[in-house]
């Protein structure tokens, strides 16, 4: 092993130790501030919560995130930081304000695309085709901006929807992250390993507290949409990394790993609009909603059940991108079936019918790694 590899493996564990002890460390301050300023979230008809519970933590996430990865790596030195850390600081300010005295949606929405600009501005313009069109048609620079902006802001309001139960967002977002600290390491591209395991380590260390009852801890608009914009920035990472030559393979491993925040908040939305309801109106009709409300589980036990349902579902993504398929859309609207036909057996409390689509798609998971 080289010098550089044992440098970049201490590194590693340094940043994903400190992202986890900055948020042990200031978790239980930030809950006591909260409990006496009143920095609470309260229950309403949509929550899943009956008591008031602080909702700082994503205050807390961002200093767990930028700590690590200040002190271990070189990122701060790239001239994309100064871009990145201005967006992060709209989406702190963006969802500070709306925990703590909700906004209306013009303004959220203004505080999201504006980071979401930065974001896709800090890249150049060939690392921004449109993936799976773009290489088939001349598409001008300008759409191609435009449709990852909107990518970004769907990929944070997915993350700020999915967070409606305990231990779901932060878990989806450990789930997220390391994956992208793997494709990371092995294209040893150091400072973003190290900023994806700051994450990791935030995010560990805020959900020993999101899933206790004694000192619980919310992550808030401001957690959700801070780890929704760091994931739609290593995502981009991820496709620039990879070149434009894999960037439909690259993007299909993508969407499997963010398939069920982003598929979730797609199907929600689909109903709203087929029911004439507003896009934005707050419901109950999300998979989390639905198990919880079917099924009479705990918080954690929903959360255990999506997490293990992503991890199967990007397994079966990755394997299948290994084959250099060409139908990749086919292969994604064909797992979002599946995704259709749990929900419904779910809403219709068929529980044999949702065992079988389950073990069905974790055996054809199966089936792919032996094949």
């Amino acid at each position: 092993m080289s010098v550089k590899e044992i440098r970049m493996q201490i590194e590693l564990l340094y940043s994903i130790a400190a992202g986890f002890l900055v948020s042990v460390i200031f978790t239980p301050l930030a809950i006591k501030i909260s409990k006496k300023r009143g920095f609470l979230a309260k229950p309403n008809h949509r929550t899943s919560h009956v008591h008031q519970v602080p909702n700082s933590g994503g205050i807390i996430l961002l200093f767990a995130v930028l700590i690590p990865l200040f002190f271990f790596s070189d990122y701060f030195r790239s001239q994309e930081s100064s871009l990145l850390l201005s967006a992060l600081v709209v989406l702190l300010i963006t969802g500070i304000i709306d925990d703590f005295n909700p906004i209306p949606v013009f303004y959220k929405f203004l505080g999201q695309f504006i980071p979401a600009i930065v974001i896709v501005s800090s890249f150049s313009v060939p690392d921004l085709t449109i993936p799976f069109i773009g290489v088939l048609f001349d598409i001008p620079p300008f759409f191609n901006h435009i449709f990852w902006i909107l990518a970004i802001v769907t990929i944070m309001n997915a993350y700020n929807l999915i967070d409606g139960i305990d231990g779901l967002a932060i878990g989806m977002g450990i789930f997220s992250s390391l994956v992208f600290c793997f494709f990371f390491i092995d294209a040893q591209a150091t400072n973003l390993a190290v900023f994806s395991l700051a994450l990791t380590g935030g995010l560990s260390g805020l959900l020993i507290f999101n899933l206790s009852r004694k000192e619980k801890i919310f992550i808030g608009d401001t957690g959700s949409l801070l780890i929704g914009g760091i994931l739609g920035y290593f995502a981009l990472k991820f496709l620039n990394i990879n070149g434009p030559e894999n960037l439909n393979r690259s993007a299909f491993i993508v969407l499997g790993i963010l398939f069920v925040p982003v598929f979730d908040m797609l199907r929600v939305i689909g109903l709203r609009l087929i029911h004439k309801q507003s896009p934005f109106a707050a419901d109950r009709k999300h998979v989390h909603h639905i198990i919880l409300d079917k099924y009479n589980l705990w918080h954690y036990q929903v959360s255990a059940i999506l997490m293990a349902f992503q991890i199967i579902v990007f397994l079966a993504f990755y394997k299948v991108s290994n084959y250099a398929l060409g139908g990749y859309l086919f292969v994604v609207l064909l797992i979002f079936a599946v995704y259709i036909c749990l929900l419904l057996s779910m809403v219709r409390k068929k529980q044999h019918l949702f065992s079988y689509i389950l073990l069905l798609l974790g055996g054809f998971t199966l089936f792919l790694f032996f094949l």
